[in-house]
């Protein structure tokens, strides 16, 4: 159940039958449980993940979601990057911006920016789901840290600023503890007024080049884009991202009781 103003009619399912015990009814009644309990906390939004062309995706349309995104998984191996290209990314110059970075809670000085821009994630491609917004403000990019940091993992954020202050973009990326080779991209984002610089590509080239310099046992970054993301999937792709498997987000409109 979603708790942030501007999500709560949604919920998210994540339903898992073994395989033996498939096509007897258990997840359908697994489904029903879920959907009496979106009643009763006055959900009218239900979003699952399913794998494309999946069992799941069958299950859905049997049971009336409706098809609303496709997300594009993508891998980035650090091995096949070409060193000098990325380099020269990283190295750009930008005039009127400049690269700054931290690990885990933003500093004091940067959370009312970091916020802002954190904003700008609102207006990212979400095909037809009903997804609503969330207000960042700097106690929940604080609270967010938090979380990951009470996970055992790692938080790494590097940013552009603008010379007036502004923070234009950022990239944030996530080292799982336990499992320290494969990093996990969260948000890339780059604020409205400030696109069309080459921004996103900066700051997601220079992120692994500090992944490089300063976590060398990474060897490879994980990430998705919906399939109509055309800007993002272009900076991931010259990157050097590769399409390694496809899935999709359903959406059951909650019947009233």
């Amino acid at each position: 159940m979603f708790t942030s103003p501007g999500q709560h009619h949604l919920a998210e399912l994540e339903l898992h039958v073994a395989p033996a015990h498939r096509r007897l009814g258990t997840g359908s009644l697994l489904l029903s449980a879920a959907v009496a309990a979106c009643r009763t906390e006055n959900r009218r939004s239900l979003i699952a993940t399913a794998a494309a062309d999946g069992p799941g995706e069958a299950f859905s349309a049997r049971w009336g979601f409706r098809r609303a995104l496709t997300l594009n998984h993508l891998t980035l191996r650090l091995d096949e990057t070409g060193r000098a290209d990325l380099l020269q990314t990283a190295d750009a110059e930008h005039p009127g911006y400049r690269l700054t970075g931290w690990t885990g809670a933003v500093p004091d000085g940067l959370a009312d920016a970091f916020a802002t821009a954190k904003n700008a994630m609102n207006d990212m491609p979400v095909g037809d789901l009903d997804y609503g917004s969330v207000a960042w403000d700097a106690d929940r990019v604080r609270a967010m840290a938090t979380v990951v940091a009470g996970r055992g993992d790692t938080l790494l954020t590097v940013a552009a600023v603008h010379d007036d202050g502004t923070m234009a973009g950022y990239t944030e990326i996530v080292l799982p503890h336990g499992a320290p080779s494969r990093a996990r991209q969260y948000d890339t984002a780059v604020v409205p007024e400030h696109r069309g610089h080459g921004l996103g590509l900066w700051v997601k080239a220079a992120m692994v080049r500090r992944l490089r310099a300063e976590h060398p046992g990474v060897v490879e970054i994980g990430t998705d884009n919906a399939d109509d993301n055309v800007r993002m999937l272009a900076v991931n792709h010259r990157l050097g991202f590769h399409s390694s498997r496809r899935t999709r987000e359903f959406q059951l409109n909650v019947p009233a009781a």
